[in-house]
């Protein structure tokens, strides 16, 4: 993955000009295109962590606690909140 961002010596990160633009409506460029996406796939992990949730209970309440798709969707929820932690450590503010 192509890194946008530079860290300056005093903990601050900047993007070269040419990755940001100003138009009108706001900023667009390849810096915002990329901060986008991770916002996408974090609003994404957080709907599919509801979606495993109502999908995990409903197998529990028919008693399929012990059947490939329950054991399938823990898993896929332990990988989830791991991202998660990730992105909370990392994109929490200062």
């Amino acid at each position: 993955m192509e890194r946008l961002t530079r860290k300056l010596d005093n903990n601050v990160y900047v993007v070269d000009d040419a990755r940001i633009k100003h138009g009108e409506n706001g900023y667009s460029g390849d810096a915002i295109y990329k901060l986008a996406r991770l916002e996408d796939m974090y609003d994404k992990l957080i709907s599919r962590e509801k979606e495993i949730t109502e999908e995990m209970e409903a197998l529990r309440i028919d008693g399929r606690m012990h059947t490939d798709r329950y054991r399938h969707l823990e898993g896929v929820k332990i990988t989830n909140n791991t991202m998660k932690m990730l992105f909370d450590a990392y994109w929490r503010d200062k």
